[in-house]
């Protein structure tokens, strides 16, 4: 129900003027009519100040801000997928070497067998 609340853009659904019987209307009704329509365009406004179109359009209207954006965007996703998989590995790794200390039959010979590849082809360079 919040969010609903949150994305409509004003309380109060606009009323449709009717025209006026008259041509000639009280000076104190086109008052109260002009003050209706500007508290309506400050809602609008509050409305569009809170999407931030302003920003958007900005950002779109430029071809090098555009260009810019996704390219950091990009770098900042490869720099924390390669994060990631550092910190995955590393706990394969960890994990990895705890079972070589269990001393498990199958498991553990295969990974004594790799462990020695490992450090003979370190040796070597």
């Amino acid at each position: 129900m919040a969010d609903k609340d949150e994305k409509e853009l004003s309380p109060n659904p606009p009323r449709v003027v009717e025209p006026p019987d008259t041509i000639r209307e009280h000076p104190f009704e086109l008052r109260h009519e002009v003050k209706r329509l500007n508290e309506r365009l400050d809602q609008l406004t509050a409305a569009l100040d809170k999407a931030e179109i302003r920003d958007i359009i900005e950002n779109y209207s430029s071809v090098k801000r555009r260009i810019l954006t996704n390219f950091i965007a990009g770098a900042a996703r490869g720099l924390g997928l390669s994060l990631g998989t550092i910190v995955v590995l590393a706990l394969l790794g960890y994990l990895l070497s705890l079972l070589v200390s269990f001393n498990l039959p199958v498991i553990g010979d295969y990974i004594n067998e790799l462990l020695k590849y490992v450090n003979t082809s370190q040796s070597g360079r």
